[in-house]
């Protein structure tokens, strides 16, 4: 099963931290945008003290509804919630 919105069909891939990226199903390219109450997971890049890349994760302040140019990354809960099928 796939999730469909007015925004098209998705489906999902997991990142290397267990998140789900949502993509579309007719051409594979990232998702921006869902109607849904769900808020995007966000990877912030900076630096610690001695200068070692790290990311960290929180939550968007805004839901799936609003537009997110480098697209949609989703909890494995909030995929599941939706019905997004997840690729393994």
């Amino acid at each position: 099963m796939t999730y469909s919105d007015k925004y098209g069909q998705f489906y999902g891939r997991l990142d290397e931290r267990g998140n789900v990226t949502v993509l579309h199903v007719l051409d594979g390219s990232p998702a921006t945008r869902l109607n849904a109450s769900v808020y995007p997971i966000l990877y912030i890049e900076g630096y610690d003290e001695t200068g070692e890349s790290l990311v960290q994760e929180r939550s968007s302040s805004f839901s799936a509804r609003y537009e997110f140019a480098n697209g949609i990354t989703l909890s494995r809960a909030d995929a599941d919630m939706l019905g997004i099928e997840v690729e393994s």
